[in-house]
């Protein structure tokens, strides 16, 4: 997947027409330095940390088009957005969080709370994002959350019903944790890069595959992928490990593609239309000397 920079997904963003006309409106707890709070609406600017509430129109209406805009100078301190318990709706148009610019270190986005109905629930450009938790992204038009960097987490968030993929997550060292995606059009996950951590991600009901990985030097600890319309869990990877993974009732077969010098470990794979495992590679194996074998309604020993 290849991320776009600050600049171009501005643009793509439909910021450079807003510029020209004088720019959208900045908004946040501390606006200008000395402590101005100016609640945030549709297509502003988040300049500092905020706390959603009733004070923000940005709760009350849908956006015609971006929700909120996250620029905040690397000079800067890294911003906070909370939801408060609240949820803003898009016109299946733009971004519902567009992260341009996270200050010094990223910004966290913490639930409980929704975006829902844009084109991309949350779209975030290398560099600029440190925590995603406990935030729904649903019914949107393409990707729930699309986020590429180094070292960010993302974490109890759940990605519902959006057109193409719940998770796309790509970069090196991120870690995705406690995760679910359900009944998305193509992938519940899309996960690439290097060295990520991926632990406890459930994927359901998803048009095609449930999880799909690529890269290498990954650690995937207990993915659950169930009644997917295709592989519950499709891989192209090296050097990684994948322990006590679960694909039951996808309609392809339970664990499928390439590992090379890599371990699968404990694997259960129960009840698909193909054969539960249907992994290659160059010295793959269960890490005591032997390929795991499974079939159709049974588990991987």
């Amino acid at each position: 997947m290849r991320l776009l920079a600050p600049a171009a997904l501005a643009c793509l963003l439909g910021l450079a027409p807003a510029v020209a006309f004088g720019g959208p409106r900045a908004c946040g707890d501390d606006v200008d330095g000395h402590g101005r709070v100016v609640p945030c609406d549709c297509g502003d600017v988040l300049v500092s940390s905020h706390t959603l509430g009733d004070r923000d129109p940005i709760i009350r209406h849908a956006c015609p088009g971006p929700g909120l805009i996250v620029r905040v100078p690397a000079r800067r301190p890294a911003p906070t957005l909370a939801f408060g318990g609240h949820e803003i709706v898009g016109s299946r148009r733009a971004a519902g969080i567009a992260v341009v610019g996270g200050g010094a270190g990223g910004l966290t986005l913490v639930g409980p709370g929704t975006v829902r109905g844009f084109d991309v629930g949350v779209e975030a450009g290398p560099r600029t994002l440190a925590r995603v938790a406990d935030l729904t992204l649903a019914d949107n038009a393409s990707d729930g959350l699309r986020a590429g960097g180094a070292g960010y987490v993302v974490s109890r968030c759940q990605a519902r019903r959006n057109g193409r993929d719940g998770f796309v997550l790509h970069g090196t060292g991120y870690r995705a944790d406690g995760n679910q995606a359900s009944e998305n059009g193509r992938a519940g996950f899309r996960l690439g890069g290097r060295g990520a951590t991926i632990a406890g991600n459930r994927a359901e009901g998803n048009g095609r595959e449930g999880l799909v990985l690529r890269g290498r030097e990954h650690d995937v600890e207990g993915p659950v992928a169930g009644a997917n319309g295709g592989d519950g869990i499709r891989t192209s990877v090296r050097r990684t490990r994948i322990d006590a993974a679960v694909a039951t009732g996808n309609a392809g077969a339970g664990l499928a593609g390439s590992a090379h010098d890599s371990l699968i470990a404990r694997a259960t794979a129960e009840g698909n239309r193909r054969l539960g495992l249907r992994l290659r590679g160059a010295r793959l194996g269960d890490g005591a000397g032997r390929m795991p074998a499974c079939r159709p309604g049974a588990p991987c020993r």
